[in-house]
């Protein structure tokens, strides 16, 4: 790969790294908004109708859930830029071979060449 291509790829990751870590700080700032609002929600002295509860507990689990998917979505951004570094991004993991170009610019973090993606999805 071209240094020209290759520089290119790691300011697009640097870039989404930037992108995914702001919506890291987004998710867990969210939680002490909401764990704040909890404290004066039981302070109030008043029930809780349960349709509330159940949309507060739906949130907390979207949130984590959300919050796990950047998180695994970050690390794989830093794999790809630790790849850069030791001069292994855009080689497959399992075959060795070079991944396209055009697999790569659709998916920055591709660790297999197509063909190796489709024998892994098809077992």
């Amino acid at each position: 790969m071209k240094t020209a291509e290759l520089e290119r790829f790691r300011k697009k990751l640097e870039a989404e790294e930037q992108v995914l870590l702001e919506e890291l700080r987004e998710i867990t700032g969210n939680k002490g908004r909401n764990s704040e609002a909890e404290v004066v929600m039981e302070m109030s002295g008043y029930d809780d109708h349960p349709a509330d509860m159940a949309s507060d507990t739906f949130q907390k689990e979207k949130d984590q859930a959300t919050q796990e998917s950047v998180r695994e979505s970050l690390a794989r951004v830093r794999d790809a830029l630790a790849k850069i570094k030791r001069g292994t991004y855009g080689t497959c993991d399992s075959c060795g071979k070079q991944i396209t170009l055009k697999r790569l610019r659709a998916l920055l973090h591709a660790t297999l060449c197509v063909e190796c993606q489709q024998r892994r999805e098809t077992r």
